[in-house]
């Protein structure tokens, strides 16, 4: 008798880790906290001046901004 909680090798749809999911965003916060905590430094870790700084924040604030419009391009996508 087959386990039914396992996976069968005939799923065509591999299960969703929404674990995963969860650690990318972590990530994601912590890489991006990092810089705006850079930008507040008057000596940056991460860059050669203040104002390398605070453009390297900036441009990880965009492109987060952009990202967010893209998924919810998708969502309305096909609507």
């Amino acid at each position: 008798m087959a386990n039914s909680t396992t996976p069968q090798a005939t799923d065509p749809q591999p299960r969703f880790d929404r674990k995963e999911l969860g650690r990318t965003f972590a990530r994601l916060r912590h890489e991006v906290a990092g810089l705006v905590d850079d930008a507040q430094r008057s000596r940056p870790f991460y860059a050669k001046s203040k104002e390398e700084a605070l453009a390297k924040r900036d441009a990880a604030v965009k492109v987060l901004t952009e990202l967010a419009e893209r998924i919810d391009f998708l969502k309305k996508e096909g609507n």
